[in-house]
């Protein structure tokens, strides 16, 4: 399908974004975006050709992963947690997975409700940067692992995966789009600044290029789920070590269309 996805417009200097705290004098509180039309291709259709280690992306069946409540803590650290570490490694070859937070997203939010569920991010990105990557995972490893050395697990490959499923039955509006690994150069990504009142994120925003393959899974159900690529330490010399991926429009969703709601676990993913 032809589809709208937004991508990082044009400015000098960092993309930066301000939330909840105020830019200084004269810089706008968002740095620029631009929407363009691209072709969405159907990544079901072939889903046995896509690879974590080319397109940085595969579509697993998972029942496993379905749980009684989505929304209860208890259900999802006792039983979701443990599917999905199981996912990870069964789809990557990690030897050791362990997730480190979960995020509930939903397509009839404008902002952050009070309890916790967050909008669906309109915009081409990678949650992490060539630097930010491993500094975060250094930072993690510390928690999850008490009494593990984070340096000597560094040693031998480590990566950082999403698994995203959505949690009310079929999607029908406002699917996830990801760009296919092998369309992507390093060039296309910057290094851009989220800015919180206490503390400062650092992601990567994603330039539009024509070269670029966006995937989506039509119809994509509760026991389905994305495993995707965010930062992998082991980069060949001029590809990228992550990819970008996107909520974004449905132009053939109905107009009755339901709400998508989704959980995404973000996972360490250690090979050595």
């Amino acid at each position: 399908m032809r589809a709208l996805l937004t991508f990082l417009g044009e400015l000098s200097g960092t993309p930066t974004n301000y939330i909840d705290v105020e830019p200084p004098p004269g810089a706008p509180r968002l740095y620029p975006r631009v929407r363009c039309e691209v072709t969405v291709h159907d990544a079901r259709a072939d889903a046995h050709e896509l690879s974590i280690d080319r397109q940085g992306v595969v579509l697993a069946r998972h029942p496993e992963g379905v749980v009684r409540d989505f929304r209860d803590e208890a259900v999802l650290r006792g039983a979701y947690y443990p599917a999905v570490e199981g996912l990870v490694r069964a789809t990557t070859g990690a030897a050791r997975a362990l997730i480190f937070d979960h995020t509930h997203r939903s397509s009839a939010v404008a902002r952050r409700a009070s309890d916790g569920t967050d909008i669906a991010v309109d915009e081409a990105h990678n949650d992490y940067t060539e630097r930010s990557g491993p500094r975060r995972v250094r930072e993690l490893l510390a928690g999850l692992v008490p009494g593990e050395d984070p340096d000597a697990l560094m040693r031998g490959r480590y990566a950082i995966f999403n698994v995203w499923r959505p949690i009310n039955g079929p999607v029908e509006q406002w699917p996830l789009a990801v760009c296919d690994m092998q369309s992507m150069r390093p060039a296309d990504f910057v290094e851009a600044e989220l800015k919180w009142p206490h503390r400062t994120g650092y992601v990567c925003a994603v330039r539009h290029s024509l070269a670029h393959r966006w995937l989506h899974v039509p119809a994509m159900d509760v026991d389905e789920a994305l495993v995707f690529k965010c930062y992998d330490s082991a980069g060949r010399p001029g590809a990228p070590r992550f990819g970008a991926h996107t909520a974004f429009a449905d132009p053939t969703s109905p107009p009755d269309a339901r709400p998508r709601e989704s959980i995404e676990a973000r996972v360490i993913a250690l090979y050595g």
